[in-house]
């Protein structure tokens, strides 16, 4: 019924412990036995990581010394001094305030001759 061997063989032959994190991979050829990663394992390790990336941001935002609009601007008005690009920055919004203001001269113009 079980397949058994009969010849229990020598304890040098027995096949030593394997690596840890790895599965030893019997082969028919009698050479050294072929290791594999254990996907179990580094499943494991991965799925902690991730939970502890998502603690650490949660964690993170709770305890935010400043509100996210605040921040924001700090690490931005750190970049433009690393940088030293504080004139393109300033074009820009100098720029995107223009084009606010023009939509809304335009939103009001149109908004009158509705009325009329």
């Amino acid at each position: 019924m079980f397949n058994s061997p009969t010849d229990t063989g020598s304890a040098a032959s027995l096949p030593k412990a394997p690596a840890p994190g790895s599965i030893p991979q019997p082969r028919e050829n009698g050479l050294p036995a072929r290791m594999v990663p254990d996907w179990d394992n580094i499943g494991l390790f991965t799925a902690g990581i991730a939970v502890g990336a998502i603690l650490g941001a949660a964690v993170a935002i709770l305890f935010a010394p400043a509100s996210g609009d605040e921040t924001r601007g700090r690490i931005a008005h750190r970049v433009r001094t690393l940088r030293g690009d504080d004139d393109i920055w300033d074009e820009l919004a100098q720029e995107l305030e223009l084009a606010a203001e023009e939509r809304e001269a335009e939103d009001e113009a149109a908004r009158a001759a509705l009325k009329t």
